[in-house]
């Protein structure tokens, strides 16, 4: 893997028996560096590109008389372990189920590659923050291995099925999801509405940056969920992540009305359109934001609802967009459509003059659809407020052609379609349905307060 480094530095770095993933010092003049050496794609082939122990790349010009030599520690990054070891439960501590699923909580640097991968198992995680053991006894499950844009409806179903054979058997005090923070929000909406009335909490975490840089949100996530499951009454599904961007407090997010707003920041989740259910800090103080939330009771009986039909999708609204795409939906056998409108849910239905002649076509496919028996909802592209198609012509044209307005984010209202449309073939049953509050998807009212918040 030195291919891409000059041909000088490749035969010194063969001669020191030095190759990419190995901890290395390099000492120009008085300056020394140490960190492990990296992978090159492109570039100056003699810049050394260092990873130092806060997580970051540097990049240092070679120079005769630099002096390049192994580490006495022969170990790399990628097979450091985070812990190792057993621990005794302790019967005066609450127990707490980690049911891993991958993602970048649980990734580390490929030092071979340069690219991160998930690599973690869950032992190694809890070792890793041996403070966790002071709050709860934990047992740990593998689930899936992945990062999350691979996942697919079928693993929210596993992943379901999982959480509820844990309440069953092992019957912990709580459960905590870790999982790759790109489609997240789908999965805590979809674990809502397939588990309702649920007697115990299940904390979903994640991280922004992996877990063998110093600037991760990994272990404080997961300490800030454990110590909500140790400290409080909550019982339902939840999300936990970085509240600002220093390591200060985590929010406790509900699981059905979450966006991420940021693709790196650390306190990228908010909560939409209702306050987060309370603030969690390391040191295990809960400041309570909200109360409006059904009190952990392990004798209540879980209503198992594991089920999805994947044939739907989503239709973002933009200037041009084609109707034919309603068309090729309902012909190619999809059974819903989210429609992600402007505003409070529109979409080009008016004719205004030459270039806007085709809307017609526009409002005649959406008829069509429904008339196909395919169920067509409106929700929001803005990411607070919520499609209302009462206020303008357009709206009102839309209702009139047989669309249903969702008062839920898009993610939501697209993974209730699908559990919707698994129960029933009868599209009336999934109007209904949809419009019906199962889970606290659907907001009656929006809180003016969650704005930015």
């Amino acid at each position: 893997m030195l291919e891409n480094y000059s041909q000088e530095l490749q035969k010194i770095l063969k001669k020191e028996n030095i190759t990419t993933g190995q901890k290395i010092s390099i000492k120009n003049g008085n300056t020394e560096y140490d960190g492990f050496l990296m992978p090159k794609s492109a570039g100056d082939p003699n810049i050394i590109v260092l990873k130092l122990a806060n997580g970051y790349n540097i990049g240092l010009a070679f120079a005769p008389g630099m002096n390049i030599r192994k580490q006495q520690d022969k170990r790399t990054l990628e097979k450091r372990k985070a812990g190792s070891g057993k621990y005794k439960p302790d019967p005066g501590k609450p127990t707490i189920t980690l049911l891993h699923t991958g993602g970048t909580f649980a990734s580390r640097v490929d030092y071979k590659t340069g690219a991160a991968y998930p690599a973690f198992t869950p032992e190694e995680l809890f070792f890793a923050i041996p403070e966790a053991g002071k709050i709860a006894n934990f047992n740990t499950r593998v689930v899936f291995q992945m990062f999350s844009e691979d996942m697919e409806p079928e693993h929210w179903i596993l992943l379901a099925k999982k959480i509820a054979q844990e309440i069953e058997e092992t019957k912990p005090d709580g459960i905590i999801v870790t999982h790759g923070t790109d489609t997240m929000i789908f999965t805590t909406a979809a674990v809502s509405l397939m588990l309702q009335n649920l007697s115990i909490p299940v904390i979903f975490v994640g991280a922004q940056r992996s877990s063998d840089r110093s600037s991760s949100d990994a272990w404080m996530n997961l300490m800030c969920a454990a110590q909500f499951i140790a400290k409080s009454d909550f019982s339902g599904v939840a999300l936990c992540m970085h509240g600002s961007v220093n390591d200060d407090f985590c929010y406790i997010l509900d699981g059905l009305h979450i966006k991420k707003m940021h693709s790196s920041r650390r306190d990228s989740f908010r909560s939409v359109d209702v306050l987060p259910y309370a603030k969690a800090f390391p040191d295990g103080t809960v400041e309570y934001l909200r109360n409006d939330y059904q009190r952990r009771d392990k004798a209540r009986k879980l209503n198992a609802l594991e089920r999805f039909d994947r044939r739907v999708a989503i239709v973002k609204i933009y200037p041009g967009v084609d109707h034919r795409i309603f068309d090729f939906l309902h012909n190619s056998g999809f059974r819903g459509v989210i429609i992600e409108g402007t505003g409070l849910g529109n979409a080009p239905v008016n004719v205004i003059d030459d270039y806007t002649k085709h809307h017609d076509d526009f409002l005649a496919a959406i008829k069509r659809t429904v008339d196909k028996g395919v169920v067509v909802c409106m929700t929001s592209q803005c990411a607070y407020g919520k499609a209302g198609l009462n206020v303008y012509s357009s709206g009102r044209r839309l209702l009139e052609a047989g669309v249903v307005p969702i008062a839920s984010t898009t993610e939501a209202a697209y993974v209730k379609l699908g559990w919707a449309l698994a129960h029933t073939k009868d599209a009336k049953e999934v109007k209904k349905m949809m419009l019906t509050n199962y889970a606290g998807e659907i907001l009656e009212r929006i809180d003016p307060r969650a704005f930015l918040f």
